[in-house]
């Protein structure tokens, strides 16, 4: 296997969740979604997370080339998601969510954006979020878990 597929890649995009397309209330929706999500990631050797705010989703997969772009090109074509931007695509040197097939927080009460100034331009913004201000509200996460603040049942890895 050549060294530039063995390279990590990371790509995160938001994306507005349309909402007619869901079958599902949503915490249905996304409980099933993740399953197949961790699913697929744990086959495809990819980690990440998934945060869900207000009328977007922001999602961020590590891992090797191939498989990173694969999961992309799914999420694409994903019905129930519309207006994708993309906001990170690059090389990455380690993973951010080395243990998480799909770490997921739901924002959406705006209490830990209050706590938490990173992660406030993740709802303050109805433009686009910034490469620099994803990485700084997926750092916070990061350290969360490096940390092991959580609790088991927050986790739900």
């Amino acid at each position: 296997m050549g060294h530039e597929q063995m390279e990590l890649y990371r790509a995160c995009y938001r994306s507005k969740i349309k909402w007619d397309n869901m079958r599902l209330p949503l915490p249905d929706e996304i409980d099933k979604t993740l399953l197949r999500i961790r699913r697929i990631n744990r086959r495809a050797g990819v980690t990440g997370a998934l945060l869900l705010v207000d009328q977007h989703i922001i999602q961020v997969l590590e891992g090797y080339t191939g498989p990173v772009l694969d999961t992309v090109y799914c999420v694409m074509n994903d019905p129930r998601l519309h207006d994708i931007e993309g906001i990170i695509h690059e090389p990455a040197d380690y993973r951010l969510f080395p243990n998480s097939l799909m770490f997921f927080r739901d924002l959406t009460d705006g209490i830990a954006a209050s706590r938490h100034a990173e992660l406030r331009p993740l709802l303050d913004h109805p433009g686009e979020v910034t490469r620099d201000e994803a990485y700084l509200a997926l750092s916070h996460f990061a350290k969360e878990l490096r940390e092991g603040r959580m609790t088991n049942d927050m986790l739900m890895i």
